[in-house]
């Protein structure tokens, strides 16, 4: 490979590279915000409650479908995002263990 196209693929290597490293680094700050914004509504009880959505659709012959959307405002702690993250890249050959 010629010097200047090895160049430029060094460029553009270092291009995906900081891609990631601040999507990564937007994403911490992003789920670490969350995560301090969710302790105020801990004491109101209908913050706790998860938001339901119940629809139902009748059909000819008696055929009734009802379908039930439950919404819930839990999100992963921030570590076990980021070893899903990792584990997705590199495979550990030990032991599944509980995710």
């Amino acid at each position: 490979m010629k010097p200047a196209r090895a160049a430029v693929w060094n460029a553009r290597a270092a291009l995906v590279y900081s891609l990631g490293a601040w999507t990564t680094l937007g994403a911490l700050i992003y789920y670490g915000r969350m995560e301090k914004g969710s302790t105020d509504n801990r004491n109101d009880p209908e913050a706790s409650q998860p938001r339901k959505e119940v629809h139902t659709k009748e059909y000819p012959f008696g055929l009734t479908v009802t379908t039930e959307i439950t919404y819930k405002e839990v999100q992963p702690p921030l570590t076990r995002l980021l070893r899903r993250v990792v584990s997705f890249f590199v495979p550990d050959d030990g032991p599944p263990s509980e995710k």
